[in-house]
């Protein structure tokens, strides 16, 4: 039987980077904006494609 680890796939070293940069993007912006503010909403639209990517990458799908 398969354990969890070597079902999943490694997410790609420049998609994690991306996502931390576009996280951290986001966490900085919403000290000073409202959460529904265009840009942020933007940079939360953003960050959700990037970590549907890492999750299809992750069951191998890409």
């Amino acid at each position: 039987m398969m354990n969890e680890t070597s079902k999943t796939k490694k997410v790609g070293n420049d998609l994690v980077q991306k996502i931390e940069q576009l996280r951290s993007q986001l966490v900085e912006a919403a000290q000073t904006k409202e959460f529904t503010n265009d840009s942020i909403v933007a940079l939360s639209q953003q960050l959700d494609h990037y970590i549907v990517l890492a999750q299809y990458q992750m069951i191998g799908r890409s």
